[in-house]
């Protein structure tokens, strides 16, 4: 595997009570972009199948549902547990793409209630925004029940349901998990 640095984009980190830049190093490996970011010393990398336990947990345990991710992981990024080594089923956060065509929804975003509140819901979804755009969307749909504020501050907005295109609306997220959700977009 050859490793090209370059920054992507900003990487901040909490020590000593100052914020500072942090490397976001993209691995080039059979023409896959592999995403790693380190905040402090937790990480913001590409999922992996093995992840999907830990992935479905934190969902559950966040309020969000599960159902489907499995088919859709090689579009997640996951935050790992600084004790990762020692406890590799524990993630910090997760969120993933389904992509269809130029468009993905932007689905699953979760932080462990102890790491809310300090910008890691904010950094993944910095992250999959890049991911997107290298994959070549153009557009993130999402449906949310409570974050709405969140990502409207994020530069998504509202959008009626009837704006969504086809292909996004056949995801499970809406026509079986979310079916009154309100929904938003972003032009990346």
């Amino acid at each position: 595997m050859k490793a090209r640095s370059k920054t992507n984009g900003p990487g901040w980190t909490a020590s000593q009570g100052r914020a500072s830049r942090a490397p976001s190093i993209p691995l080039f490996l059979q023409e896959t972009t592999i995403v790693v970011t380190v905040i402090g010393e937790l990480r913001i990398e590409n999922a992996e199948t093995s992840d999907f336990p830990a992935i479905a947990a934190l969902l559950r345990n966040t309020g969000l549902p599960p159902d489907d991710i499995e088919h859709h992981l090689e579009g997640f990024l996951v935050v790992r547990s600084p004790e990762a080594a020692i406890e590799p089923d524990i993630l910090l956060g997760s969120v993933g793409l389904e992509i269809y065509g130029k468009f993905a929804l932007l689905r699953s975003l979760a932080v462990h209630p102890d790491f809310q509140g300090k910008g890691l819901g904010k950094r993944l979804v910095s992250g999959i925004t890049r991911t997107a755009r290298e994959r070549g969307i153009t557009r993130l749909y999402l449906l949310t029940d409570t974050a709405e504020d969140f990502f409207k501050r994020l530069g998504f907005s509202p959008i009626s349901r009837d704006e969504v295109p086809e292909e996004v609306k056949q995801s499970i997220e809406f026509t079986i998990l979310c079916t009154e959700s309100p929904s938003m977009m972003k032009e990346i």
